[in-house]
């Protein structure tokens, strides 16, 4: 069994003069990095040179966008809105890809007031944990030239206020919050029902992956390098779901005192997530997803002077990546 302290996180005073690529998650370690836990676990960020530090995120710890316009970290993943608006503070970022192009936000619901497709949304009571899900939410309703016919009840992080009849749906990452109804019994399609995001209207890529204009320029060798070794680490975790799951709970999340059967099944339902179905390949965001879904999301709740979208996006790196692989 490996340990917590094997893995490759930073501490301490870190800048972006260390020789190392230094890259600060949005999230604590849990299964959701599966592909980058793989590639660390089997060396593939050593085979393609890129030598590696990771500072993990947490409810308690600075978002990436923070870290690294402070100049503490080279790389980040951040959600779209905010990194935006990080963006239009005058930060030079740029967005090189999306680990989760599929978002992971759902909706919860249940037989009696199923949400099933856009049309159910308004009239509904919205179980929601926090300002990000507030503005998703309502940002769905503008994209689908709704009329803001809703409420917005907050809860904590448990589904169960569902249950209990305190709203009509529940704000919900699809790969964590359905498995406790699962572990209650309750039958997926039957007892209760999950939509994605993007199957009401908000089309917006998850876990942007992004950096700094200049550090893109002078360490392109190795980012591409980072892609290539995360991209190894999705192919094994597509084939092998339960190593991931192990090496998060007993080494990268062994402080957290995670659930073996629940990062499994986690990583499992996040498998689809990786590529939208037609797309060029895993973490891809076409012109089209970021001019339309992206800005449009931007645009209906109320950003304005919005950059040039070809100055905030680069996929060479990623395309580079590919061609290497022979993706």
């Amino acid at each position: 069994m490996a340990t917590a302290s094997a893995a490759p996180w930073l501490s301490g005073c870190r800048s972006v003069a260390s020789k190392d690529l230094i890259v600060a998650l949005g999230w604590v370690p849990n299964v959701e990095y599966a592909d980058l836990f793989v590639a660390e676990a089997r060396g593939y960020f050593k085979q393609e040179h890129c030598p590696l530090k990771i500072w993990p995120g947490g409810p308690n710890a600075p978002q990436p966008v923070i870290e690294v316009a402070a100049g503490l970290a080279h790389m980040g993943d951040a959600e779209w809105l905010p990194l935006l608006d990080a963006i239009l503070r005058g930060n030079d970022f740029v967005i090189i890809g999306s680990i989760f192009p599929v978002h992971p936000g759902g909706l919860m619901s249940l037989p009696k007031r199923p949400i099933l497709k856009p049309a159910d949304l308004p009239g509904s009571r919205f179980l929601v944990q926090g300002p990000s899900e507030r503005t998703t939410i309502e940002c769905t309703f503008k994209l689908n030239h709704f009329a803001p016919d809703y409420q917005l009840v907050p809860v904590g992080f448990s589904p169960e206020a569902l249950l209990n009849g305190a709203g009509d749906a529940y704000y919900c990452f699809i790969t964590n919050q359905p498995i406790v109804f699962e572990n209650m019994g309750m039958k997926l399609g039957s007892d209760f029902f999950v939509t994605r995001l993007d199957q009401l209207g908000y089309k917006v890529p998850s876990t942007l992956l992004f950096a700094q204009r200049d550090t893109i320029t002078r360490r392109r060798k190795e980012i591409v390098g980072f892609l290539k070794a995360r991209l190894r680490g999705k192919m094994d975790n597509d084939k092998d779901p339960a190593y991931a799951a192990n090496l998060t709970v007993d080494r990268y999340g062994a402080d957290l005192g995670m659930s073996y059967d629940h990062e499994l099944r986690t990583n499992k339902l996040q498998l689809p997530l990786y590529q939208t179905p037609g797309s060029r390949g895993p973490y891809w965001i076409s012109d089209e997803d970021l001019q339309k879904n992206m800005y449009g999301a931007a645009l209906v709740t109320g950003r304005k002077n919005l950059p040039d979208p070809s100055r905030i996006m680069d996929m060479s790196l990623l395309e580079e990546a590919y061609q290497s692989l022979g993706i």
